[in-house]
């Protein structure tokens, strides 16, 4: 029998749905960072991050009979945390707290998987780190929507296609949007890009 570890998303959640409970340890295991970092960019508080990622668990596994194993694993996870976070915002009626992107990227991985000095030099690390600086300043000033498809494309690296199904809209809507956002940031960056 081949390990369940080396089993598509979309197989392991029909073994989920044939009562094969250990497939939703694997995909626990294969997402509960990722997943823990996308609550975070909702909930902005580490505990609740956690609460929510434990939330969307227990809705998958109760859920496993509706998944369509045709559908892609990760984007209807993503959709089911969304709601969760939403609805724990709404619920408990958290505030946003003042934590920045910039915090939230430095917990996920101290920026260094997405922000890379091209060189060795003490001068290239400060430009980069100075360009890695203005760019969460420009991205924590965008509103609340506009910040969930930019994390949702860079830094969860979805598609315009999965986007749209967790955001509920339609794939050209989300291009759209996503062109309009990198505009606005270019710029909101220009007055740096013009003093290096």
């Amino acid at each position: 029998m081949t390990s369940l570890e080396s089993h598509s998303d979309e197989e392991l959640m029909q073994r989920l749905q044939e009562g094969l409970t250990e497939a939703l340890s694997v995909l626990v295991k294969r997402y509960q960072n990722d997943l823990f970092y996308f609550c975070l960019h909702y909930m902005r508080n580490v505990e609740l991050a956690k609460e929510a990622t434990q939330d969307t668990y227990l809705r998958i596994f109760r859920a496993r009979e509706r998944f369509d194993t045709s559908k892609n694993y990760k984007t209807w996870m993503l959709c089911i945390a969304r709601n969760v976070c939403l609805t724990a915002l709404t619920r408990k009626k958290v505030t946003a707290q003042v934590d920045s992107l910039e915090e939230m990227v430095a917990a996920h991985d101290n920026g260094s998987e997405h922000f890379h000095a091209t060189s060795e030099g003490p001068a290239d690390v400060l430009m980069t780190n100075e360009r890695y600086e203005a760019l969460m300043a420009a991205l924590d000033d965008l509103s609340p929507d506009a910040r969930e498809i930019v994390v949702l494309r860079y830094f969860e690296r979805m598609s315009a296609r999965e986007i749209a199904e967790i955001v509920d809209s339609s794939e050209g809507a989300v291009r759209t949007r996503l062109h309009r956002i990198l505009k606005q940031l270019r710029v909101k960056c220009m007055p740096f890009r013009e003093n290096v």
